[in-house]
């Protein structure tokens, strides 16, 4: 090229430049600097005399690959062709547009290093862009517009959005776009889970994942390594689980490098745990671990998705951050030092809050404190909430012992009409681990003030936001979990007002992602709310064949908490058999905790029943606790959770002769367990002793043989007269055994006190069927106005006991 440029630029026309550039941008990769430099100095200088002879599609060409190739935007060439082209764009009118190919190379090329605000640059494009999607009716050119719309993300509305959409959905309806398309399905889907906007897509984006299904064994790496991360967030559909899983193990073994390994995480199964933990460490400790940014990405997701509480591994990959930070420094203008803020206030959380490296606290507290004070970026809100929430969450300021710095909060305040729904999100997640890390034991009075105006300020965001008609699902779910964050908003009314708003939402657009938010939202909160839990039972039942059963799991636990019982028994079916498809990617806790809902509303099949009552099971449990990070608590957990399905197995479903093995844990927790003490229970003794005259006619903290515990148990004989505790056994059926229940607070859904909880419902049912007459003495009646006096209080009992 260069010797055909000597010899004959003499002769060359406008368009042999272009071809030029062409050649080049194939083989620039391979080339000796100095050659590629006096190569383009010969093409720019050509281009400079021919500038006005190209056409919009040669310009378009040129700046593309010429900022592909590496000119940078300073050079007087390169302003001239986008000048002109964007001119040229300007100029034309919207009713004969300019091609798809322009636009999304220009697009592609504006947005190549960033040297552009894209709203300012590119605005005259979008005209062309609505006209193109309005009359789109070929494959490439849908391919084209995702480009395009891809790279001009700022300056598409929510209507351009839906009436794309629209388009795309005709286009899969007519199998224009189909499982042969691959490379516009990927294009589509790269487009749709865009980070402002994936949450409004989720259907439309699990339709594209499946007709990509027949041919993944065709697919990229780059491309296996996109699907498995949208999958990762929108946790549909279910189907693409085990060919996905084949492919990426294959893919693992034949080269085990941590992009692969990080894309083979969301298909971890529990018994595979500690053999990935092993090969991880080599992959950690390998002298090429971080050589380029992305591997901190994919080392992050692989440490979290294992939970590894080893802290020399932990250790060695943020001292692998903090050394590129420190190589960084000097040109992070773009924040990039943020995403390491947001995974590590994630990854602390993620083990409870147990793990801290130091060092890197106070680098990446360092740096914020400097674009806090000095940056532009300061100043900008959605950069300043995620900057403050790393400051807020682990101080190393000046007086951080006792304070906030008074910068943060005098911009918190200053910059509280700007704030949207993410910026405050931060700000309350950063000051929960202050909470947690730094001021669990005691709140200095200084930094009590600040709280306060700081949740002032969060509570009338979240009220301006909540005003918004356009709510979605996404948002209102994020702005429950800004207010879960603190205890102090959840007291507040505006706490009341967004679960209120989950009773006017549309739930036509949820997804099992959106599902998931919802039931963690609810099940923190203790709260209900009918219509939105019968909607994600809806969308279980409507779309069986596409949630998985972890998602299956918690809404079954949420709902079985709140003690909701959906309005279909057939998606109880339907959930049963999801569990039993999924039953080998699910980690024990699930399986045992979604089997125990279904027993609540009796709807567990007895071949699910013999899944989990074998020794199989048991040893997987086993070899899971000795596996779990968190010693301390997941092993009880866990054995209490089997423990009460047990009981609730031999209970309600006699005819599976599954046998009651749970008696030696049952009696060791029990004597580990003090005997509860309360107000509200000590005044209830007493009462009790005063009307049967002696406290020899009832018992205290009974324990049943499957190991409920009773307030009080009192017998009375045919003539209803209360009688001691009767040792034979064989006088039981002549008479009336009463178990009096004390409903605490928590017994109900904390914003519907009628609302009692499932297991009280479980607890209740299970004691009628060993015989006892249940009476429930709610704490809240029991403490209010009408009942404040001993002899009130003492007529209910009377009135209750039938005395």
């Amino acid at each position: 090229l260069l010797a055909f440029i000597k010899t004959s630029e003499h002769k060359f026309r406008p368009i042999h430049f272009v071809q030029s550039i062409l050649v080049l941008k194939d083989v620039f990769q391979d080339l000796d600097s100095g050659l590629m430099d006096e190569i383009l100095k010969k093409i720019l200088r050509g281009l400079t005399l021919s500038l006005n002879s190209l056409n919009i599609i040669e310009k378009s060409c040129c700046y593309l690959y010429l900022r592909k190739i590496g000119v940078p935007n300073t050079n007087m060439v390169m302003q001239q062709l986008l000048l002109n082209a964007l001119k040229c764009v300007r100029n034309t009118s919207s009713d004969e547009p300019i091609s798809l190919n322009v636009l999304s190379r220009l697009g592609v090329a504006i947005n190549t290093g960033q040297d552009f605000h894209v709203p300012t640059v590119c605005s005259s494009f979008i005209p062309h862009i609505v006209y193109h999607i309005k009359y789109c009716n070929t494959e490439e050119n849908l391919r084209m517009l995702s480009i395009s719309i891809i790279n001009l993300q700022q300056l598409i509305t929510s209507d351009i959005l839906e009436i794309f959409k629209t388009k795309v959905n005709i286009f899969i309806e007519h199998e224009i776009v189909n499982s042969k398309t691959i490379k516009t399905v990927i294009k589509l889907l790269h487009l749709l889970n865009l980070s402002v906007w994936s949450h409004k897509n989720g259907q439309l984006i699990r339709d594209l994942m499946l007709l990509l299904q027949p041919n993944l064994s065709n697919l990229t790496i780059i491309d296996l390594k996109a699907i498995s991360r949208i999958f990762g967030y929108h946790l549909e559909p279910a189907s693409l689980i085990d060919p996905l899983k084949s492919l990426l193990t294959d893919l693992f073994q034949n080269d085990p490098q941590s992009d692969i390994l990080a894309a083979y995480m969301p298909f971890l199964e529990p018994h595979r745990r500690d053999a990935i933990t092993s090969v991880f460490k080599n992959l950690l400790f390998s002298s090429m671990s971080m050589q380029n940014y992305n591997s901190a990405a994919e080392h992050f997701q692989i440490i979290r998705t294992l939970k590894i509480s080893d802290s020399k591994l932990c250790d060695a990959y943020w001292e692998n951050v903090l050394d590129s930070l420190k190589i960084d420094q000097d040109k992070d203008k773009e924040l990039r030092f943020l995403i390491h803020c947001h995974r590590y206030m994630h990854f602390n959380n993620n083990l409870g809050g147990s793990y801290r490296f130091l060092p890197l606290e106070r680098r990446l507290t360092q740096v914020a404190m400097e674009a806090i004070e000095n940056d532009i970026n300061g100043c900008i809100p959605s950069k300043f909430a995620r900057l403050a929430a790393f400051v807020l969450a682990y101080g190393h300021t000046p007086f951080g012992w006792k304070k906030f710095p008074n910068i943060i909060l005098s911009k918190i305040i200053s910059m509280s009409d700007q704030f949207n729904i993410m910026d405050c999100l931060y700000l309350s997640r950063g000051i929960q681990i202050a909470l947690e890390l730094r001021f669990r034991n005691m709140i200095p009075s200084l930094l009590g003030f600040q709280l306060a105006t700081i949740d002032s300020v969060l509570a009338d965001c979240v009220e301006r936001h909540l005003e918004n008609k356009n709510l979605s699902i996404f948002e209102l779910n994020t702005i429950m979990r800004t207010l879960g964050y603190k205890k102090s908003l959840k007291e507040k009314y505006i706490y009341q007002a967004a679960l209120e708003r989950y009773n006017l939402m549309d739930y036509d657009e949820i997804n099992s992602r959106a599902i998931r938010e919802m039931a963690y939202n609810f099940s923190a909160s203790n709260c209900t709310v009918p219509i939105a839990l019968e909607a994600m039972f809806t969308y279980i039942e409507k779309h069986h064949e596409h949630v998985i059963g972890e998602t299956v799991e918690k809404v079954l636990s949420c709902a079985f908490n709140q003690g909701y019982v959906p309005k279909s028994e057939s998606v109880l079916g339907k959930a049963a058999t999801i569990l039993k498809r999924d039953f080998k990617d699910m980690n024990g806790l699930s399986i045992v905790q979604a089997c125990m809902a279904l027993c609540y509303y009796k709807a567990m099949p007895e071949d699910l029943i013999d899944m989990v009552f074998c020794v199989k099971f048991i040893q997987r449990i086993e070899e899971e606790i000795q596996m779990c990070y968190s010693k301390a608590t997941y092993p009880e957990r866990v054995l209490n959770s089997i423990m009460k399905l047990n009981r609730t197995v031999c209970l309600d479903y006699p005819e599976a002769n599954v046998p009651w093995f749970q008696q030696n844990y049952l009696e060791a927790q029990l004597s580990k367990k003090p005997t509860p003490q309360c107000k509200f229970g000590d005044e209830v003794k007493r009462l009790l002793k005063a009307v049967l005259s002696s406290d020899s006619y009832f018992r205290c903290n009974h324990i049943t043989p499957y190991g409920y515990q009773i307030d009080f148990v009192i017998h009375f004989d045919k003539n209803h007269k209360p009688i001691a505790a009767p040792v034979e056994t064989m006088i039981l059926d002549r008479i009336t055994k009463v178990a009096i229940l004390l409903l605490r607070l928590d017994s109900f859904c904390k914003n519907d006190l009628t609302a009692l909880r499932g297991p009280e419902h479980l607890r209740t049912k299970h004691l009628e069927m060993m015989g006892y007459k249940v009476i429930h003495i709610n704490e809240h009646d029991w403490n209010t106005k009408y009942m404040n006096s001993p002899k009130t209080k003492t007529n209910y009992l009377k009135c209750l006991l039938q005395i």
